[in-house]
């Protein structure tokens, strides 16, 4: 789709050699950002294209997206210090757990870097994401490498009540923290906690979580104490206010964890008060921590 366009296609050029830190430093001229956008915007068909991933850790994997408002998912803009961290901490075989998946972008990245020994275990809530993850699987024929599953992460296995914003691209269950969206109707999903899928259920546990459920942090690490205290897992998590940030320090803190942000050169944590209300941090053993240097 994108070749069929020429200013897509020169979009897909330049986000395929330009380094991150210059597509950075575009969209933080805010000229230069409108322009960009507005020009793409016009260009982008309405509605799902299948597209090739232009550029960062998943470049040349296929996505279904709309590319009014996930562009940054094809131009390789998506989260770059998490794409950086997955390509240091993910190696060929490892199992990883990926809550919150939203579409897939990053199940993708993570079965591509964990290779046909690894498996990545994708958990997302919104039926609507759940059903374009599945077809994102499908058309990297990644079935063997990705195992989805409807539900949200909690500290329990039973239904939860789950808040859905009006965007339709994410939501919470209830009772978790994080920011004070105008959810606008609510759904009821599988809810499950990550101990009694490993342990009660027989799944793989994980070498590697990512987690990024709009304040539920707190909730998921709730349901897996065991996972914390034995299999230690590293972690990479999307924090959500200041109240889920002192739930998942807690947790943390208790296991013997060392919490880094998820930047260049990982500066260690030593204390809550430096999250801001939105963080991205790893949290890894400190038997492992060699592979942060």
């Amino acid at each position: 789709m994108t070749a069929e366009n020429p200013i897509l296609k020169a979009a897909s050029w330049a986000a395929g050699v330009l380094p991150v830190s210059i597509k950075k430093l575009l969209y933080k001229i805010p000229f230069l950002a409108r322009l960009i956008r507005r020009s793409l915007n016009i260009a982008a068909p309405d509605g799902f294209s299948e597209i090739t991933i232009a550029a960062g850790a998943a470049k040349g994997l296929r996505m279904i997206l709309d590319l009014q408002s996930e562009k940054d998912y094809w131009l390789g803009t998506y989260e770059s210090d998490l794409d950086a961290a997955a390509q240091k901490l993910i190696g060929h075989g490892d199992t990883v757990y990926d809550v919150g998946a939203n579409v897939g972008y990053v199940s993708l990245l993570s079965a591509q870097l964990s290779g046909k020994s690894g498996k990545v275990f994708a958990f997302e809530a919104l039926p609507a994401n759940v059903e374009r993850l599945q077809k994102n699987v499908l058309i990297n024929a990644f079935e063997s490498r990705i195992a989805v599953t409807h539900a949200a992460v909690i500290d329990s296995n039973q239904p939860v009540t789950f808040l859905t914003h009006p965007s339709g691209a994410m939501g919470k269950a209830l009772g978790s923290d994080g920011r004070n969206e105008q959810y606008d109707g609510q759904i009821t999903v599988p809810g499950l906690a990550l101990d009694i899928f490993v342990y009660g259920e027989n799944h793989p546990a994980p070498d590697i979580i990512k987690m990024d459920i709009e304040g539920g942090e707190g909730k998921a690490l709730a349901g897996m104490p065991r996972l914390l205290a034995e299999k230690k897992p590293i972690l990479l998590i999307e924090l959500h206010g200041e109240i889920a940030a002192h739930q998942v320090w807690n947790h943390l803190r208790q296991n013997n964890y060392s919490v880094h942000q998820m930047r260049r050169g990982y500066p260690k944590i030593t204390q809550v008060s430096a999250l801001d209300w939105k963080a991205y941090i790893i949290a890894i053993s400190k038997q492992k921590i060699n592979l942060l240097t």
